[in-house]
C-alpha cells in the first residue's frame, strides 16, 4: 500500500528525474510545471475517481486510510504490458513511450517516498 502523499513524491521524482531530460526550454518547463500541478491535485482526484463504482470494484483504494493498492494495480497491469512501449501523448509539446521499465522505476520512487 502506498500513501497519496507517497504517490505524489514519486510521480514527482519520477517526471523529474526521467521524463524531463527529454525535453528542453518551454517544453520542459511545461512538462515540469503540468507534473507539479498534477501531483499537487492528486489527492483531490484520488478521492473523486477512488470513490467511483468502477475504481470502487477493483479494491485498490482504501479511502478511509487514504492508500492505494500500488503492488496489487501492477501485478494485475504490467504482465499485459508486452515488450512495446505504450506512446502516451503530451498534447502540443510531443509523445514519449513508456513500458515496463518505466514503470518499474516509477514504483520503486513511490516505495523510497
Amino acid at each position: 500500500m502506498a500513501t497519496i502523499q507517497q504517490i505524489q513524491t514519486g510521480f514527482a521524482r519520477f517526471i523529474d528525474t526521467q521524463i524531463a531530460g527529454a525535453f528542453e526550454g518551454w517544453h520542459k518547463a511545461l512538462v515540469l510545471g503540468g507534473a507539479t500541478l498534477l501531483a499537487s491535485n492528486l489527492p483531490k482526484l484520488v478521492q473523486t475517481y477512488g470513490n467511483t463504482p468502477v475504481i470502487a470494484a477493483l479494491g485498490v483504494y482504501n479511502p478511509e486510510a487514504g492508500t492505494v493498492d500500488i503492488d496489487k494495480l501492477y501485478s494485475a497491469f504490467v504482465p499485459h504490458l508486452g515488450a512495446e512501449k505504450i506512446p502516451v501523448t503530451i498534447p502540443k509539446v510531443a509523445t514519449i513511450k513508456l513500458g515496463k521499465e518505466e514503470i518499474d522505476i516509477l514504483m520503486r520512487y513511490i516505495k523510497e517516498a
